[in-house]
């Protein structure tokens, strides 16, 4: 019996509408769960295989040591591409000159992931290889080509055999970024190592192996191979190795993880107001339901079904919208970030299902309890129930719930704290001044029939629903200027590490007595070039008189550029000068002086890794010259510029007796190619690294990614916006009551109206006024945390938030409104009824 009256009332108040705010809000979970968990993991699937041409496959696994072929075998067994690299250096001779050369010996299928790029002259255009050097032949760089005088055809001799050179080698998706190493390249056959007999017993040799193929398969085989591998052997992808990609990735997914957990808030907000008010408007027929004999247990069956019917439906629908939206989506992106994406994997249809279903339960459970405790005499006194206490046992469950469901979302515990406690010290403080606003409205001393005075008696008859309203609103706000802030600052970032003049090719071992006249031509043509910077290479050998470690191993040499050119007992590239770099920032001590002697700025992380500190005394070894330098500053520096440095820069008097080469950063535009490599040629020992393609492919990540947090935004936009409107809807029966006793009362409509207009705006103002005070401490907060951004004030927001918060809201609030304040007075008795 029970069960027929609950399905029948969710048909009825379905078609009536009754049901349209608690369901579009728990839909809207569900909607907001899975298109931002399928959006962002698609578009992270997407950017990742593309970014993965930096290391030409998906992953990689690399050794000082041979590695054994049957890693290759099982992985093809299971169904992923294979490839093989060996690196090595040795000498070229030809036409009577030498040259020390970086060779890397490639299996027929390299690269699994991006092109390489040839020429088959010096001013031919680029073309895709199909495939590397054919055995015999060799491909060579510019600057190798340059330095022994060969041309394509020429023959060259390599270790005990002789190739032909066959193309010039213009780009390898995985060439090093390295400026003071890797710049003379020459592609091999893996088919020629062995005639060349440049391998021998303890020669300096590295191998990898390449990996391609679908990600289950990817980790499937890292399951098989991971207890297989040796402490030389290190396993690894893009986003292991420090870059301006890796670093792009990692920030665009924090950001992709914090507008879904923004969007978890904003839905279980938009639950929480929904179900509430759905449950007052079931006051009246539980009260009559008793009053006419039902047993408290039948209704609470009636309605638990009821809840379950309601339940399954909103999931069904958000599952549905979420499904299309996140299709439109990824086919929009895909369009326009040239790439095709993956399907989303099944946890965000999981992960969107339990969130709805746990959100629907914990923020439904109170309110419906406090239904079933409705009195019969309601039916008399319309009043009765109304003013039912809240639960602090409920409030913290709520609470709890909120949290729980962030955590499992992001897995980030950090994340989930920050956000949580921003957003429970945005209520806590609505809170208190809701309190004092609100309790002050009477005070204010406004005359009657003012449209402000009508407002502000408004606001304080409903201080209870008002402030609920208020921190709702406060949420919503705050949340949406924090993602907007954010995004805006990130782009920023990325956009000032990359500016449109930023450098694209780099000179290095230009001599002291080359230095002027390459400054000169360069200045003749006008190209853009830096300061050049001496460097020489250099050992710290002891720190206060204490001898370090020397010992590195091959693992710690293929770490993150900043570990590893940190490593203790490495070399490094020294440099002197008396200006610090304008790239970097100073963080302790002093810069050089004129009187300085003797005096050493070290890199920030580098410091705190040798644990050095002011004052201590640094031993430095360049070849058997030993000399100390005292510590007198540490700088930030930013790895992610294209531009040269450092992690020791001493003082000039230090090192002003060693020979030194010099290092410039040039940017070269269309049209000056010609210039520059006439350059080249007419100084053949100067080795040129050409980064503009790797430049653009990080502009290309970074637009991709630019794009995909512009669109989880709107999507986080459009929740915000539901829940300000969720929050209007749960107030219009007692607006329709208000506006009925007004109008009875002789009250004006543009009285009225102008009163509902400053209600909302005057709720809009305070909730902006805290939103964006707390967005902008949040921020400050997570931007150093978590995104290895500087930490700043926004007080633009300041001004921003209050007035778009106000006018927000104003025109959300009026706009609903409007309809109901343009109908007749009996139409709205009859609504009201």
């Amino acid at each position: 019996m029970w069960a027929k009256l609950a399905i029948r009332l969710f048909f009825r108040e379905l078609r009536r509408g009754e049901l349209t705010v608690i369901c579009a809000a728990i839909a809207l979970a569900v909607m907001t769960v899975l298109t931002l968990s399928s959006v962002t993991d698609r578009i992270g699937q997407a950017i990742l295989q593309k970014s993965n041409a930096f290391i030409a496959a998906d992953r990689a696994l690399a050794s000082n040591h041979a590695l054994p072929e049957n890693y290759q075998e099982q992985a093809q067994n299971m169904g992923l591409q294979t490839a093989r690299l060996t690196f090595f250096d040795t000498m070229l001779f030809a036409n009577e000159r030498m040259q020390l050369a970086a060779i890397k010996a490639a299996s027929v299928n390299y690269p699994l992931k991006g092109e390489l790029l040839i020429k088959r002259d010096f001013d031919a255009q680029e073309q895709v290889a199909k495939g590397g050097p054919e055995p015999g032949t060799v491909w060579l760089n510019e600057s190798v080509m340059y330095s022994l005088d060969l041309a394509v055809g020429d023959s060259l001799e390599l270790g005990a055999a002789t190739f032909t050179v066959s193309a010039i080698l213009s780009e390898e998706p995985d060439a090093p970024f390295n400026i003071f190493s890797g710049s003379r390249r020459v592609l091999l056959n893996e088919a020629d190592i062995e005639k060349t007999k440049v391998i021998q017993p303890g020669s300096r040799v590295f191998y990898r192996q390449l990996y391609a193929g679908e990600s289950d398969k990817i980790e499937a085989f890292y399951q098989w191979l991971k207890p297989q591998l040796a402490e030389n052997q290190r396993w690894y992808g893009v986003k292991d190795r420090q870059s301006p990609i890796s670093n792009s990735l990692e920030r665009s997914e924090r950001f992709l993880l914090l507008a879904g957990l923004l969007g978890i808030i904003l839905a279980a907000v938009a639950i929480a107001v929904s179900a509430k008010r759905y449950c007052e408007r079931q006051y009246d027929p539980v009260a009559m339901m008793k009053t006419l004999g039902g047993a408290r247990s039948q209704i609470r069956n009636i309605y638990l079904l009821h809840l379950a019917l309601v339940c399954g439906f909103s999931l069904a629908l958000g599952l549905a919208v979420g499904y299309g939206l996140q299709y439109a989506a990824g086919n929009y992106m895909a369009a326009n970030m040239d790439v095709q994406l993956p399907p989303a994997s099944l946890r965000p249809w999981l992960s969107a299902v339990f969130i709805g279903v746990v959100c629907a339960v914990m923020f439904s459970i109170k309110p419906l309890l406090d239904l079933f405790d409705i009195p019969p005499l309601r039916v008399l006194r319309r009043n009765l129930g109304d003013r039912l206490l809240v639960s602090k046992i409920h409030l913290a469950l709520s609470a709890f719930t909120v949290f729980a469901l962030m955590w499992l979302f992001s897995g980030k515990i950090m994340i989930t704290l920050i956000l949580f406690l921003s957003s429970a010290a945005v209520v806590l403080v609505l809170f208190i001044l809701s309190k004092l606003i609100f309790g002050g409205g009477r005070k204010l001393g406004l005359s009657p029939g003012n449209s402000w005075s009508l407002a502000i008696a408004s606001i304080q008859k409903r201080a209870n629903a008002n402030a609920v309203q208020l921190i709702s609103f406060a949420l919503a706000i705050k949340l949406l200027l924090f993602l907007i802030v954010l995004k805006n600052d990130m782009i920023n970032d990325w956009q000032s590490q990359l500016p449109a003049d930023a450098p694209n090719a780099f000179l290095v071992n230009i001599t002291e007595e080359e230095k002027q006249p390459v400054s000169d031509y360069l200045a003749a043509k006008d190209i853009e070039v830096s300061r050049f910077y001496p460097t020489i290479r250099g050992r710290v050998n002891a720190i206060n008189g204490e001898l370090v470690a020397r010992e590195v191993s091959l693992e710690d040499n293929e770490k993150k550029d900043e570990e590893a050119r940190s490593g203790v007992g490495r070399e490094l590239n020294l440099t002197w000068v008396s200006e610090m770099p304008n790239h970097n920032t100073l963080s302790g001590g002093q810069w050089f002086s004129d009187e300085s002697r003797g005096e050493v700025s070290v890199e920030q992380s580098m410091a705190e890794r040798l644990d050095i500190k002011l004052g201590d005394t640094l031993s430095f070894l360049i070849g058997a010259q030993s000399f100390e330098a005292k510590v007198t500053s540490f700088r930030e520096v930013n790895w992610s510029t294209l531009k040269p440095n450092f992690f020791m820069i001493l003082s000039p008097d230090v090192l002003a007796d060693f020979p030194a080469t010099y290092i410039a950063a040039a940017r070269i535009d269309e049209g000056e190619s010609k210039a520059f490599t006439q350059l080249l040629r007419q100084y053949p020992t100067i080795t040129a690294i050409d980064v503009d393609n790797f430049v653009d492919q990080i502009r290309s990540t970074i637009e991709q990614v630019s794009l995909a947090i512009g669109f989880v935004l709107a999507i986080v936009v459009v929740c915000g916006a539901l829940v300000l409107i969720s929050q209007v809807q749960a107030s219009l029966g007692e607006r329709m009551q208000e506006v009925v006793i007004l109008r009875t009362l002789g009250a004006r409509g543009q009285l009225i109206r102008h009163a509902t207009l400053y209600e909302f705006l005057l709720l809009g103002l305070v909730a902006g006024v805290v939103a964006a005070l707390s967005s902008d401490l949040a921020l400050f907060v997570v931007q150093r945390t978590l995104f290895e951004l500087p930490g700043k004030l926004h007080p633009d927001i300041w001004l921003i938030g209050p007035l778009s918060g106000a006018l927000f809201v104003a025109v959300l609030g009026y706009t609903m409104i409007a309809r109901t304040l343009n109908k007749n007075t009996s139409g709205l008795l009859r609504k009201i009824m």
